[in-house]
């Protein structure tokens, strides 16, 4: 299955039942830039631990949506002498290929957490950024008086990926930006607010997935500030275009600086969308 564009809306469920653990999945298959990607959200109930520490070719991120949980980074099959950091909503944890993990319910409410899982590699990779853990405050998060406002978290090469990039961004009322296209799969999970992208409407505890090469774009239809966490998959599969080439050009003439960057993108943009559907036409 090829994934092109998804928008998930997540009903938190209130428990589990009988089954503990439960996943629920989402989308899965091969974009663009990777061999596979996956999403699913899972439910835990209070006390359990859906397995032992495992490890796997791919690379995760988990990020919780309702509840807290402790993430365990082991070096083995045990727990024990794990690391152990609890993590709660809008909270998430980077997982490196080969790397020991697990999750651990221990308060009295169940946990509800969302997981991306991808491959785009060697079966035996190099590990490269090691487990990274982002737990905050999104009531701590600074105010901003811009419509737009985006706060890097971290961004490095990973096993899988020539760069992972993490921000969030607050989103003010009535406020958002134009559709376009990235070179890169993005992934938005909404942690609050409601905003509107691709004509549907998407609330808190909800996910948005755009391979590259699609266009996109979002406006906050909401009565309040809206937060989300912006995952970017760059990858060395998608090669640089003859638009791509060009723009390298131009900076080397005209110079660096952040604004003129921002202005050779923007100049760039609509040629390299063009390329894309004269390729799509020919293909």
């Amino acid at each position: 299955m090829t994934i092109s564009t998804e928008v998930k809306l997540i009903q938190v469920p209130s428990g589990v039942s009988e089954e503990k653990w439960r996943p629920f999945p989402l989308f899965s298959g091969r974009t663009p830039a990777h061999d596979n990607m996956a999403c699913h959200f899972s439910v835990l109930s209070p006390g359990h631990c859906p397995h032992p520490p495992h490890e796997h070719v791919e690379e995760e991120l988990l990020i919780i949506l309702d509840g807290q949980a402790d993430i365990l980074i082991a070096d083995g099959p045990q727990p024990d002498g794990a690391r152990v950091e609890r993590l709660g909503p809008g909270s998430f944890v980077y997982y490196p290929a080969h790397q020991f993990h697990t999750i651990r319910n221990c308060p009295e409410a169940p946990v509800t957490y969302l997981m991306f899982k991808w491959q785009a590699a060697s079966e035996k990779p190099e590990q490269l950024l090691g487990p990274t853990f982002f737990n905050f405050d999104l009531a701590a998060l600074p105010d901003s008086s811009e419509g737009f406002a985006p706060h890097l978290l971290f961004e490095g090469a990973t096993a899988h990926l020539s760069k992972l990039h993490a921000h969030i961004t607050q989103l003010q009322p009535g406020a958002g930006y134009p559709p376009h296209a990235d070179e890169y799969d993005v992934a938005i999970v909404v942690l609050s607010g409601r905003v509107e992208t691709l004509g549907r409407t998407v609330e808190s505890h909800s996910v948005i997935y755009y391979s590259a090469g699609e266009l996109h774009g979002m406006k906050n239809v909401g009565g309040m500030i809206a937060q989300y966490l912006v995952f970017e998959f760059h990858t060395p599969r998608v090669k640089l275009s003859f638009s791509e080439a060009s723009r390298n050009g131009l900076a080397e003439k005209i110079g660096s600086t952040p604004e003129r960057a921002w202005m050779i993108d923007r100049l760039i943009r609509p040629i390299r969308s063009i390329g894309r559907r004269v390729s799509q036409l020919m293909s």
